[in-house]
């Protein structure tokens, strides 16, 4: 069943579009394509939308769509024929942004929520699969907010600026950070052999376990419902696992049909897991965590070494500055 600076990105997508979330609409799972093969990946998997045809909305004015190719996730965990449009953002967006408390995680989160509702959409060509940005990778997030920042300031009005400090030869260069030199994920080399096209997942088919499961990217979506599981644990003074909570976050495929329950009733029968299930999850999903990152490439400006930086660290730019312009006031009029 589900990250880089300063901001603690886990709290942060915490509340991520919690209203869309809590007024989501339910997949229908189509009985009629489910067989006796996959029922066992099925006691994790979370169903499928119900879908009927549309037009696609790439042509519309004023919306841009994004190459999955170039996302950090390369498109490989969405489903067939995704498009993600995204659109500059307008007064009303930068006019909440600029309330933001960078302080707060949850506000941050809320603010950054906001920003991706408005300026961009998940649509699948040919159907309607009641998708929205809470169905986002958490691994492209950020990517896709850079994308939106690109096109609001296409003349470059405001530019993002990072300190990073090469390893060689100690020098702090300033390199711009945009969309294109983000490094946000790097698939673990040896768990792609258990990926499949089909389910858009791992899945891991064991005859040593005699067991089928599947293990995914978190979502927005998904990793709400982990911070309420979390938050539910605190509340009723349970014992923290962090065992399990490290690994819980890939345990979960489709948002819509797992509820905290689920997940509390999941911790329960992880302490029935056999050993090398345990460290297979383990290991894995350590593996898929280490491989998420929010860096920023770029060239030393002394040596010309390849340097690269986490974004929003002390000395560089803010969540803030990403739609506010810090320049003086008569550049502004």
């Amino acid at each position: 069943m589900a990250k880089t600076s300063n901001i603690d990105e886990k709290k942060a997508a915490a509340s991520l579009l919690e209203r869309d979330i809590e007024g989501g609409v339910n997949s229908v799972s189509d009985k009629s394509e489910e067989t006796e093969d996959n029922e066992e990946v099925k006691k994790i998997t979370l169903g499928k939308a119900k879908s009927v045809p549309t037009q696609t909305a790439a042509g519309e004015s004023g919306w841009k769509l994004v190459s999955l190719n170039g996302l950090p996730s390369n498109g490989l965990l969405y489903p067939e024929n995704l498009e993600i449009l995204i659109r500059s953002a307008k007064t009303k967006e930068i006019r909440h942004w600029s309330t933001i408390d960078e302080h707060d995680p949850l506000d941050v989160s809320e603010k950054i929520g906001f920003v991706l509702n408005s300026c961009a959409r998940l649509n699948v060509k040919g159907k309607v699969m009641n998708l929205n940005m809470a169905d986002l990778l958490d691994i492209d997030k950020f990517h896709i907010l850079f994308k939106i920042h690109k096109i609001t300031f296409p003349n470059s009005e405001n530019k993002l600026f990072a300190k990073m400090r090469c390893k060689k030869c100690k020098n702090i260069s300033s390199i711009r950070v945009t969309d294109s030199n983000l490094k946000g994920f790097e698939y673990p080399e040896e768990l792609m052999e258990w990926y499949s096209d089909e389910y858009k997942c791992f899945v891991i088919n064991s005859q040593k376990l005699n067991e089928k499961f599947t293990l995914h990217l978190p979502t927005i979506g998904s990793s709400k419902i982990i911070s309420d599981y979390l938050n539910t644990c605190h509340v009723r003074g349970m014992e923290k696992d962090e065992a399990f909570d490290k690994i819980v976050p890939y345990l979960i495929d489709n948002w819509r049909t797992v509820t905290v329950n689920d997940v509390l009733n999941l911790r329960s029968e992880s302490n029935r897991w056999s050993e090398n299930k345990f460290l297979f999850l383990h290991k894995a999903t350590e593996l898929l965590s280490k491989g998420s990152k929010n860096r920023a490439l770029g060239i030393c400006e002394s040596c010309k070494t390849k340097i690269d930086s986490s974004i929003f660290l002390g000395g560089s730019f803010t969540v803030k500055d990403i739609f506010i312009i810090s320049t003086r006031l008569r550049d502004l009029i």
